[in-house]
């Protein structure tokens, strides 16, 4: 009975969730290579387990095998227990007090009701089909017709960008790149912020109602999101709630007026005067000045963020907001953005900036997801780190693809690079192969692929600001510009790689494969990377849909993918 300690399971999310009103999807997790079968008995809690249904293993991590089934109950009250079959054929059950042998008498797992507010039926189901693309507006594309303030300096396009240069990159600018972003196949653009701000970044808002005048107008918003809504492409903006500008009214109003200030609790200010170096307020990061931190538990301070969520989007007809530093921001503020941005539209994408485990965010009442830096993490330990082995890697994805909800995962942005990281091509050292096999493995995955700008091309810089430098627009690598195009076209034409399930083949692991399929209904698509030093046979009668090397080879060498199905 020892044995079995690694059994687990809490009646919670991620291992415990509504699909809807009336289905429960319950996972667990048990000793690796001990369970023969799983089973759950289940029923009203009022009544009896009347019902009895099969776990399938969906996954395994490095010390657990994953077992879930979806448990459908009209009344939507559940009791559950699980039935462990071992491989000796002994039979345990598992619940409420641990484990035990009696299926009739120990007690089981609760999940009280299903509540209406705990299951979304909010029409983000195109997140499936969806495919990022973020700029950094000021870098990627300038409009040459755009009228510039007088006390502005623009920097070459190609120069080395630094904390404080501008180039010159405008909303009319991307509109006209509209056409080369519908040619790479993305279909939903995240701009960083575009709002009023001393900043080239502009995540020191001084004015949340007015767009940079270096960027455009609202005019020029509301001309793009119409030109990309009519390709079928949608917008996601930046909102920076966690502080603001240290020019921004109500922070300048406490600079004059102290304690005074009508404004005073706004923000977290030790002492009058204000002092700004070192300052004597609370800011985002360490002590940066120049943005203080809102009290965003303030009732006035949530109205005034609300009212820019709703502007934008009644004005500007925008699909969706990234909110930066989200796990800094008061959890019910969360509650209430999410409630009236989905009144206004309710296909509208709410995407938190969490750098790590962002569970206590995506209960389906906060994000629809978040920026999975964690999978990120993930992928660069071994293609850049060279910290794991294939089996660690294969564990470590598979653990983190049951992190979250399932509707939480598929929403969420799987990134190699951002405005905040070195350009993904420079930690590899410039390896155009292995970057090949990261946006494989991004394209195929569970989740939307975000593609940060210039990346296509293997835009090189390290951190910030050498990787937000400008895009480049002279085709440097129109090959690798091909594949990622491919790569896009296969995700959007096979609804097995867009919305199907995910499995690992860990039986590989210890040849160096790293092989996975995604399966929707009757299709099922297979990708084989060799991470290892010897050839992998496949099989002679597959079909292939995209390689990195000779497809016409029954073997896949060292270093070389292959995206595949079999007649």
């Amino acid at each position: 009975m020892n044995n079995l300690l690694w059994a687990r399971h809490e009646p919670w999310i991620p291992d415990a969730y509504p699909l809807n009103a009336h289905t429960l999807r319950v996972t667990l997790y048990t000793q690796q290579d001990l369970a023969k079968a799983v089973r759950v008995y289940y029923g009203d809690r009022y009544g009896k387990r009347s019902y009895r249904m099969a776990l399938a293993k969906v996954g395994q991590n490095a010390s657990e095998d994953i077992f879930q089934a979806s448990l459908p109950l009209h009344t939507g009250r559940f009791q559950y227990l699980f039935e462990i079959i071992t491989d000796e054929l002994q039979s345990w059950t598992f619940g409420a007090d641990g484990l035990g042998q009696d299926v009739d008498h120990d007690e089981p797992f609760q999940y009280a009701y299903i509540q209406p507010n705990e299951w979304s039926s909010d029409d983000v189901s195109w997140v499936n089909q969806a495919i990022c693309y973020q700029i950094f507006p000021d870098r990627f594309s300038r409009h040459l017709g755009a009228t510039r303030p007088s006390h502005v300096t623009l920097s070459p396009w190609s120069s080395e960008p630094t904390p404080t240069s501008f180039f010159g990159g405008t909303l009319k600018g991307i509109e006209e790149k509209i056409e080369y972003l519908a040619d790479l196949g993305v279909n939903v653009i995240y701009l960083t912020p575009i709002f009023l701000s001393p900043s080239n970044h502009r995540y020191d808002i001084v004015d949340y109602f007015r767009i940079d005048p270096l960027l455009g107008t609202m005019a020029d918003l509301q001309a793009l999101v119409q030109k990309l809504h009519q390709r079928h492409m949608k917008l996601i903006l930046d909102a920076v709630f966690n502080h603001t500008s240290r020019e921004f009214f109500a922070f300048q109003d406490i600079v004059r007026n102290g304690p005074n200030s009508r404004f005073w609790d706004w923000y977290f200010v030790h002492g009058f005067p204000v002092e700004g170096n070192p300052p004597n307020y609370e800011t985002f990061g360490t002590q940066i000045a120049t943005m203080p931190k809102l009290n965003v538990s303030h009732p006035e301070v949530q109205q005034y963020l609300l009212n820019v969520g709703r502007y934008w989007i009644e004005q500007a007809d925008i699909d969706g907001w990234r909110l930066d530093v989200a796990n800094e921001v008061d959890h019910d503020f969360w509650r209430r953005f999410r409630q009236e941005m989905k009144s206004l539209k309710p296909g509208a994408l709410i995407i938190g900036e969490v750098w790590h485990d962002a569970t206590p965010w995506l209960g389906g009442d906060q994000f629809d997801g978040t920026m999975n830096y964690p999978w990120r993490h993930i992928l660069l330990d071994y293609f850049v780190e060279q910290r794991r082995s294939v089996s660690e890697l294969a564990h470590h994805l598979d653990r983190w693809q049951w992190k979250y909800t399932d509707k939480a995962t598929r929403a969420s942005w799987n990134l190699l690079g951002t405005h905040d990281t070195p350009r993904i091509l420079t930690l590899l050292k410039e390896d155009l192969s292995r970057l090949k096999l990261l946006f494989l493995i991004q394209m195929t995955w569970i989740g939307i692929p975000m593609i940060y700008y210039g990346d296509e091309w293997g835009m090189t810089g390290e951190g910030d600001p050498l990787c937000r430098g400008g895009m480049n627009w002279e085709a440097p690598n129109p090959a690798f510009f091909d594949f990622i195009q491919r790569l896009i076209y296969l995700r959007q034409h096979y609804r097995a790689l867009s919305a199907g399930d995910l499995h690992i083949h860990h039986e590989w692991t210890s040849h160096d494969i790293l092989e996975y399929e995604r399966r929707a209904g009757v299709q099922t698509v297979r990708v084989t990377i060799n991470l290892g030093q010897q050839a992998w046979t496949l099989p002679s009668n597959r079909h292939t849909l995209l390689s990195t090397g000779d497809k016409t080879l029954t073997q896949l060498p060292p270093g070389q993918a292959e995206i595949w199905i079999l007649p």
